[in-house]
């Protein structure tokens, strides 16, 4: 039986762009394997931690301007953000 195959890997700094360009409209960020890591990137990208190691930073700032939600999908789990804007 063989392996899966790996999702592409996800350029976050790629994805908070294309969300900044388009307001309160939910975009898919990427497709997950694992329900946990999808978990936590959502989570990641709400609390605007950073995504990797720390000295990276993160593309998904201020921190509130973003929401996240996960959904089940065929091969994982699919992780949709969108940009609310700064919060007061």
């Amino acid at each position: 039986m063989s392996r899966p195959a790996k999702a592409p890997r996800v350029s976050h700094q790629a994805a908070a762009a294309r969300l900044r360009e388009h307001p309160q409209t939910w975009l898919i960020v990427g497709d997950y394997r694992s329900r946990t890591t999808a978990d936590d990137v959502a989570r990641r990208i709400r609390s605007g931690y950073p995504i990797g190691a720390p000295e990276y930073g993160t593309p998904y700032e201020p921190i509130g301007a973003y929401e996240s939600r996960t959904e089940l999908v065929e091969d994982g789990t699919r992780v949709h953000a969108r940009y609310i804007g700064e919060t007061a």
